[in-house]
């Protein structure tokens, strides 16, 4: 039901509808297209290297920014009705999820134009969907428990996520990085995965195995926290609400 309700909301009095679904990623991938020239020689089919890796980027920044308020926009719910308080979080991060379904039409209509079809890494596609999920959910938690106590979380995790989005292999392959740097950036548990999408379609800038396993500890830590931490701070939200 918050399922359901949270995607009615996101379409509600809306003309276009599921199209926003489609027109929201694509706007972000022509204005990097026309903003980074300098790109378009060095990777050719430059709109679909943006697209395999903006649209799961678009899925974990937005569970980050929409789950800091999930707890308090539940308030009346949670403090009337005996339930489970991950469920709000987990709702949420399920109306983003079925909202990143809904945008993957767009990068497989890109890959028809250009004529490119998928490499064998599509089959170890489902690792980077299982390893986002899993840091969703636990930066889901995490997150929104924080928030409701310490409300300067919101803010912060604003200025982390515009950060972490051009330290991360979005806009450009982990192999442009020097050899130093390409290490310290694979402990982030986001690059692992990025790369692997963009193998489905570019084999050719695979940089191996390594960012991944990075990726598996990092979903597996941060799913663990962000249980941990919710579970401890419960009492204090429930105070706050």
């Amino acid at each position: 039901m918050l399922v359901d309700r949270g995607l009615r909301h996101k379409y509600a009095n809306s003309v276009l509808g599921y199209a926003w679904s489609l027109l929201e990623p694509a706007l972000f991938i022509s204005t990097y297209f026309l903003l980074l020239k300098i790109f378009h020689k060095t990777y050719p089919m430059y709109p679909l290297f943006i697209a395999s890796t903006i649209l799961p980027w678009q899925w974990f920044a937005t569970v980050v920014n929409s789950s800091t308020g999930t707890l308090r926009a539940n308030s009346r719910l949670i403090t009337s009705i005996a339930l489970p308080r991950e469920i709000y979080p987990l709702a949420d991060v399920t109306v983003k999820t079925v909202e990143f379904a809904l945008s993957l039409p767009l990068i497989v209509v890109i890959a028809w134009i250009y004529g490119v079809r998928p490499s064998g890494y599509v089959f170890a596609w489902p690792l980077a969907l299982a390893f986002e999920l899993m840091i969703c959910v636990g930066l889901a938690l995490l997150i929104s428990s924080l928030n409701t106590v310490l409300r300067d979380v919101e803010r912060g995790i604003g200025l982390v996520i515009r950060a972490l989005f051009y330290l991360s292999p979005v806009l450009y392959p982990l192999q442009r990085l020097a050899g130093s740097l390409r290490g310290v950036a694979a402990y982030n548990p986001m690059v692992g995965i990025l790369e692997l999408n963009r193998a489905i379609w570019f084999p050719a800038y695979w940089t191996g195995w390594r960012p991944v396993y990075f990726s598996a500890i990092g979903a597996v830590v941060i799913l663990l926290l962000g249980f941990s931490v919710f579970a401890r701070v419960e009492r204090a939200v429930l105070k706050e609400l």
